[in-house]
């Protein structure tokens, strides 16, 4: 028989405790025992509510809205008297109060309704998205899985034992927070749960690259079903214009990008207050459950993407772990040693003769190849000093204005060794250069290479010629 339907004597029995009147609860220590989270500017919602006890202490704490309910007109109308600036109505649960709550309070009623789970979720509905629903309830000893009907002195009710109260709240969030406060007469022991929505898991994976983060997602999250976003790809088909997004987030992916330099470009798109827009991205196709998002974010941004993904009612959880064997080499140094090392084989010790400080060349430089590559314009050619080795410093010009050379890496050239009897072979670079406008071979005409008080280097052919076009 469901609380609001009980048949109520004329005179009612004193249940709640006050300083004034003592009744059959220990009422003061039952509200240590549940445990109450802060309510201070909260909504609170007391289901079963009595004479309002707990809701004067939710107004004591600053609660910005205190409801109570209670099928008893004479216990409503005593609640008033003690609390008049709380909100009472003499009602049942099959009509909750309008507005969401942030804390809503059952207490020794659960036992009451007839579909008990059903009252659960509808309580749990009335939550706002971080609200709490605590649980007071009895519990019988028994191992297995079941209602259990108990005998009281007026009637016969049905219990849960731990093993259904699992089952019956595995859609939710909840946690045991202890044993309530028993008194005269209880059949079964008491006990306190916290119980909440259930937030879809967001599982973070922004581990630095070779961290293994796409093998981890692979063989921990798609046996389990769990879809796994792989946000560099993402990353990738915005550049491309494959996925559709703002076009300042595309062009600052775009002008940039570069599957090696992922830090950089997600820092520039956080840093221009583009986060938000990539995280949503990211979730398109996520679906409603539990997801794994398998992309590497500086560490400066991590807490950024876990208050957006909060924002948007997951609940983010963020995976770390050590690297397995050695990191790879920087790049700067890894390219230094292999050039240090193809250098060392010069020496005469190793079979090869070169008398670099003898022999002298002419100073030569070609432009062999200009396209464009992910926001940046690439020369590629080789040059010479008088010793016969790459120039150390390069530049570029378009007409009069200079161009910020962002990279220059060594390549070999066995052709022009062997043309000009060079010692080695490290003659050739691909130079990248800062021309966010280049997009045809006309934007590149009057394009000049050089050695900064030195030589020009030669074209090697027309610039229609030897334009190879904006990458795709």
């Amino acid at each position: 028989m469901p609380a609001h339907s009980r048949k109520i004597p004329a005179t009612m029995a004193q249940y709640q405790s006050f300083p004034d009147a003592a009744g059959d609860s220990l009422t003061l220590d039952k509200l240590k025992a549940l445990r109450l989270p802060g309510l201070s500017g909260k909504a609170f919602l007391d289901v079963g509510c009595n004479e309002g006890f707990f809701c004067g202490f939710a107004r004591f704490q600053g609660a910005a809205r205190v409801v109570g309910i209670d099928h008893s007109a004479q216990f409503i109308k005593r609640a008033r008297k003690r609390f008049p600036d709380c909100e009472f109505h003499c009602q049942g649960w099959e009509t909750l109060p309008d507005g969401e709550f942030d804390v809503i309070l059952l207490a020794s009623a659960l036992h009451y309704a007839e579909d008990q789970p059903a009252l659960i979720q509808a309580l749990v509905n009335k939550l706002s998205r971080d609200g709490v629903l605590v649980l007071e309830l009895g519990i019988v000893s028994v191992r297995k899985a079941a209602w259990e009907r108990v005998k009281r002195g007026i009637d016969e009710r049905l219990f849960p034992s731990m093993a259904m109260l699992r089952q019956v709240l595995a859609g939710y969030a909840w946690k045991w927070m202890g044993p309530s406060v028993s008194q005269q007469g209880d059949p079964v022991a008491r006990h306190v749960v916290h119980i909440s929505r259930r937030r879809p898991v967001a599982y973070l994976l922004m581990q630095p690259p070779g961290y293994g983060k796409s093998s981890i997602a692979a063989g921990l999250f798609a046996p389990a079903g769990v879809p796994v976003i792989s946000g560099d790809h993402q990353v990738a088909l915005v550049g491309k214009g494959r996925i559709e997004a703002s076009e300042p987030l595309r062009k600052t992916i775009a002008e940039d990008y570069s599957p090696f330099e992922l830090d950089r470009i997600i820092r520039a798109v956080f840093e221009q207050g583009m986060g938000p827009e990539l995280v949503d991205i990211w979730l398109v196709g996520a679906g409603e459950g539990d997801v794994a998002i398998d992309v590497y974010v500086p560490p400066e941004h991590h807490d950024s993407v876990e208050r957006l993904l909060q924002a948007r009612g997951y609940l983010p959880v963020r995976l770390g772990w050590e690297r397995v064997g050695a990191a790879p080499m920087p790049d700067e140094a890894l390219a230094q040693y292999s050039e240090a090392f193809y250098l060392s084989m010069l020496q005469p010790a190793s079979g090869v003769v070169a008398d670099e400080k003898t022999r002298r060349f002419e100073p030569a430089g070609f432009v062999d190849e200009i396209s464009v590559e992910a926001g940046s314009l690439i020369i590629r050619g080789w040059a010479i000093d008088k010793r016969g080795v790459l120039p150390e410093r390069m530049g570029a010009k378009l007409g009069r204005r200079s161009l910020q050379v962002t990279a220059v890496e060594k390549q070999m050239r066995p052709d022009v060794q062997k043309h000009l009897g060079l010692p080695h072979a490290l003659v050739g670079y691909r130079m990248s250069l800062v021309a966010p406008k280049v997009l045809t071979a006309s934007d590149v005409g009057g394009l000049q290479v050089c050695v900064p008080g030195g030589i020009t280097f030669t074209l090697a052919g027309s610039i229609d010629s030897i334009f190879r076009g904006v990458a795709p």
